[in-house]
């Protein structure tokens, strides 16, 4: 008899966090789909949304050959179709760049954490189908002139090798130029900022609960505080600084959203946020750049905690698989 192996913990973590986000996405490319007008944007959302639903359905299955009950995620409750557009299509295809490449990083860091085939095919499956949409969403881009392009710099003449540890310097002494892997994170976390500084605006408009309006101007203030300094690296090293393009939040004040739907969005782009800027110091030798990024960790990761425990003090926040509590059970235990 064939034996099949349970779900490990790191599975189990990993098969939650699909169908929470999948179903979050739904949820967003729903109404993003609904009100768009362009037919290469229609297409790529449409695309988008049974990606979604296929994967949510996938795990589903999981869950239920495994006698299993899923997550809550999101739901039918957490949209509301009729509520006025809010954002252009321009952005929408720019927030749907955003978060393909944030799910294929995810699913890729996720494949070594698995062990059971079904798993790592299910994994597997998500990172093709996920990586060959983002392709076509880069594409669609390019074609309107709407993707913007890291900075250039003049292409190496042969092999060159370092010869002093001034190299690393970024405090004191004489600072190297920035490495091209440098000038592309410094890119990718700006723009990651720009799209998301505009969604918070357009959040804020928009949520029923008074104080998730406040923490979301507060986000949006904190991203373009980190976008101005992470511009002064470009700006010092005779770069263009990255330009926020002239995406489009309506007027409207009617939420597409369920207030929980957007603070957990909100929340789960911080926690991406950390991780980009930690794989960021990983590649980044000057040291100037690593304190500057563990910084912006900091920042980060208040926001973060405190969008977390709004989520907890509404009763919002599922509980992901854990671990027992063996004190606790042991003093229950205890005649």
């Amino acid at each position: 008899m064939k034996h099949t192996a349970g779900l490990t913990a790191a599975e189990l973590g990993i098969i939650w966090n699909l169908y929470i986000a999948n179903t979050m996405g739904v949820c967003l490319y729903r109404h993003f789909l609904k009100h768009a007008e362009d037919p290469d944007v229609h297409a790529c959302l449409r695309d988008a949304l049974k990606l979604s639903t296929d994967n949510v359905k996938q795990v589903t299955e999981l869950y239920h050959r495994e006698q299993l009950a899923p997550p809550l995620g999101f739901g039918d409750e957490d949209v509301r179709l009729d509520a006025p557009r809010l954002f252009s299509d321009a952005y929408c295809l720019q927030q749907l760049d955003m978060m393909l490449k944030l799910g294929s990083i995810y699913y890729t860091i996720s494949l070594p954490g698995t062990s059971r085939l079904d798993v790592r095919e299910l994994v597997t499956g998500m990172i093709f189908s996920t990586i060959q949409l983002s392709n076509r969403v880069i594409e669609v881009l390019l074609e309107k002139g709407m993707y913007v392009r890291p900075p250039y710099i003049p292409m190496p003449q042969g092999v060159e090798f370092v010869q002093k540890q001034s190299f690393f310097n970024g405090f004191f002494g004489d600072k190297r130029p920035l490495l091209g892997i440098e000038v592309g994170q410094i890119f990718s976390n700006v723009y990651f900022n720009v799209t998301k500084s505009v969604m918070l605006m357009g959040f804020s408009q928009v949520a029923e609960d008074r104080k998730l309006r406040e923490y979301f101007l507060r986000g949006k203030e904190i991203n373009k505080k980190q976008i101005t300094v992470m511009n002064s690296f470009l700006v010092k090293e005779d770069l263009p600084p990255i330009v926020p393009q002239d995406y489009v939040v309506t007027q409207s004040t009617t939420p597409p959203y369920s207030d929980r739907l957007m603070l957990f969005l909100v929340t789960n782009l911080s926690s991406a946020k950390i991780r980009n800027f930690g794989d960021s110091i990983a590649v980044s030798p000057r040291h100037d750049l690593g304190a500057c990024y563990g910084r912006l960790i900091v920042e980060t990761g208040n926001f973060a905690e405190d969008g977390g425990n709004m989520l907890i003090e509404r009763g919002w926040m599922e509980r992901p698989p854990h671990t027992p509590d063996r004190n606790r059970l042991s003093k229950e235990g205890t005649p």
